[in-house]
């Protein structure tokens, strides 16, 4: 069997069964922390991989029954066809389904077929990551994020080096026990990372809140290594090879990482349960809108009249909740005496309408999730939601019952948004046009190229389009007594506006 990236067979088709927890010392306790981090009382469908003979997902059935909750459906995939098979042999109990596949291409080898991207809450890797060369570890972290739904975990055992000095000789040592035991793949292509790189990699492929849940020691026994790796009929004379490269390290013993205890060594090696989330998709449409050109939007005639449309449905001294507030523009266009409260998920966006706004009597803004924030029932006279129900990975339908739950008898809803992920191409050439005949467009051709892109990124398949006639009718369906507006020639024909009372 040929590796997809290096041409090798799998080390651990030729080492056979193996060990790997008591190789590197790692107790149940150790085991049951890793998977406390994971959270599986809350998770659905995980992922173990890199999973060698499923000795990880055997681990998380006990730890399961232990803890009397339900065992997670579980996929475990391992390189190695013959580890595969001892896992398929093993976890054939637990029902878990096991894939001989490739962890950087995120597929299984048998049928050619790659998993589904953003199919698991959870991906878990015990031990493994330092198999990945160096050159292909940023290709490990973007598949397992691709894997992974939004706002789904990645949990990672691994050695993890402060010292640079201490993880060079860790790599010397480990080729010489690869070499004597016949793993020349894992020669050339072991690979044991710093923090700093570790850290760099998961952000780099898009992983937020990355932080340490329990650092931990490996305790490698040279003992256990030549039982693992060695041939019996060798394995004295490899043992003792194994030692001499561990006495050259000579940082690792300065640092009291390698001890010598009669005719063995004891290699204590730092290491880390690592959390990593991908971001809910609300979270990353905030992170594409800090790049949008939102103080730009003012020029845009055809925004500037949505916002304008919406502040007339709100009277003085009405009291206005603005949902997925950006940055607060619509302030701009409200009458006096209004007692106004503005919500972002961005805190950056936020931060702008305090300093610019909230001096303003009656005026507060605040960060929250339009998916979770709680809101005071019949507590609004008016509630906007202006290009926020659209956004992939916002629960529109959720949004707008809360909307009618915080509104008062006779409250009025403002729902505006795109037609479809096509709105912004389609007006593109008449917002341009109006802003070449305003004198916008010269000089500005980086926010408008900044606009452009924001859109293509923003205006997603997963997005959430109406017409304006639909909106209507959800509202009615929602429990809105009337519809008072149904605009459609927003945005040159290309969004709604819909106003509704309850």
């Amino acid at each position: 069997m040929k590796d997809s990236f290096h041409h090798f067979e799998t080390p651990y088709d030729l080492v056979g069964r193996y060990r790997q927890d008591d190789v590197n010392g790692f107790s149940q306790e150790l085991i049951y922390r890793m998977l406390e981090a994971a959270d599986l009382a809350r998770a659905y469908d995980v992922l173990d991989a890199m999973a060698g003979d499923g000795n990880l997902t055997l681990r998380m059935g006990e730890f399961c029954r232990d803890r009397k909750i339900r065992f997670p459906k579980t996929t475990v995939l391992e390189y190695s066809r013959v580890q595969s098979t001892f896992a398929r042999h093993h976890l054939a109990p637990l029902g878990a389904d096991v894939v001989w596949g490739d962890v950087l291409g995120m597929t299984d080898l048998a049928t050619k077929q790659p998993l589904r991207e953003a199919a698991f809450d959870r991906v878990l890797i015990k031990s493994a990551n330092h198999e990945i060369p160096r050159d292909k570890q940023p290709e490990l972290y973007q598949s397992v994020f691709r894997t992974l739904r939004p706002g789904g975990t990645f949990v990672n055992l691994g050695m993890l080096f402060d010292d640079v000095r201490e993880r060079n000789e860790l790599r010397e040592i480990a080729r010489v026990k690869d070499s004597l035991a016949g793993l020349q793949a894992a020669v050339v292509n072991r690979y044991f990372l710093t923090r700093d790189e570790f850290y760099t990699f998961l952000e780099d492929a898009g992983f937020v809140d990355v932080r340490p849940a329990h650092r931990l020691d490996y305790s490698i026994r040279s003992h256990v290594v030549a039982e693992q790796y060695f041939r019996p009929e060798v394995r004295e004379r490899e043992d003792l090879e194994f030692q001499a490269a561990q006495i050259r390290a000579v940082t690792l013993r300065r640092n009291g990482r390698l001890r010598f205890e009669g005719v063995e060594s004891l290699m204590i090696c730092p290491g880390e349960i690592t959390l990593a989330r991908r971001p809910t998709l609300a979270h990353a449409n905030a992170a594409i809108f800090r790049d949008y050109p939102m103080d730009f939007l003012r020029r845009v005639r055809a925004h500037a009249e949505m916002l304008e449309e919406a502040a007339t449905q709100i009277h003085p001294k009405s009291s206005v909740l603005d949902l997925g507030c950006g940055i607060g523009l619509l302030t701009e266009h409200l009458p006096d005496g209004v007692a106004y409260q503005g919500l972002d998920i961005s805190d950056e966006f936020v931060a702008v309408c305090r300093t610019r706004y909230e001096k303003r009597p009656g005026y507060s803004f605040g960060v929250a999730d339009v998916n979770t924030v709680q809101l005071d029932g019949s507590a609004y006279d008016v509630v906007t939601l202006l290009n926020t129900v659209n956004l992939a990975g916002v629960n529109a339908v959720g949004a707008l019952r809360k909307a009618y739950d915080a509104l008062r008898p006779g409250g009025r809803v403002v729902v505006s948004g795109p037609t479809s992920r096509e709105s912004f191409r389609r007006a593109e050439p008449s917002m341009l046009a109006q802003l070449e005949q305003d004198g916008h467009l010269s000089g500005n051709e980086r926010q408008v190229r900044a606009l452009r892109e924001a859109n293509e990124r923003i205006l997603t398949g997963q997005g959430n389009y109406w017409s304006a006639e639909g909106m209507a009718a959800l509202l009615r369906h929602l429990g809105f007594k009337t519809v008072l507006k149904v605009e459609k020639e927003l945005y040159y024909a290309c969004a709604y506006l819909v106003v509704a009372e309850k």
